[in-house]
């Protein structure tokens, strides 16, 4: 290199004005994006809770039984799902295909909702955390199954990893 270019390398800014442009515009769409995501969240107190079955990979969901905090549950297919409420914590155990079954507990007082058992291998449905508000759903894809809230928006899913 020359002893010119060098010069001119010394004498040149680090950032010209369209990096400067670039970089500014990235920040405002990162900005953005976390407001969309984390502003738009249905945090409404849980009103209810829907649990719906599927039979098989490509078939569609149908709704077994439905609570409303407040009321009484409302079993909708009777050989699917049995339902036993103690000390206020409705345990609704749900089987699916030949020997599959998950179990929901749903506690009244605290307005929640959380899978706790079930027999499939990942038990991934367990490990998820309890629905609190109108924001997140359950499922369990070895089953077919799917816990979700009334109000649940299925456009604005935030759901953590």
């Amino acid at each position: 290199m020359s002893l010119k270019k060098v010069a001119e390398v010394k004498k040149d800014r680090g950032f010209k004005i369209w990096d400067l442009i670039i970089y500014g515009t990235v920040l405002l769409l990162a900005a953005a994006l976390f407001i969309a995501v984390f502003a738009t969240r249905n945090t409404d107190p849980l009103s209810g809770v829907r649990i719906s079955v599927r039979d098989g990979v490509f078939s569609e969901y149908k709704v077994v039984f439905e609570y409303g905090f407040g009321g009484e549950p409302n079993i909708l297919d009777t050989e699917a799902v049995e339902t036993e409420d103690k000390d206020g914590i409705l345990k609704v155990t749900v089987k699916t295909g030949a020997h599959g079954y998950n179990i929901i507990e749903i506690d009244k007082k605290a307005r929640t909702a959380t899978v706790t058992d079930a027999n499939c291998k990942s038990r991934r449905c367990v490990y998820t955390p309890a629905i609190t508000d109108n924001n997140r759903d359950i499922h369990c894809d070895t089953h077919g199954l799917k816990v979700e809230p009334f109000s649940f928006n299925i456009d604005n899913p935030v759901q953590p990893i």
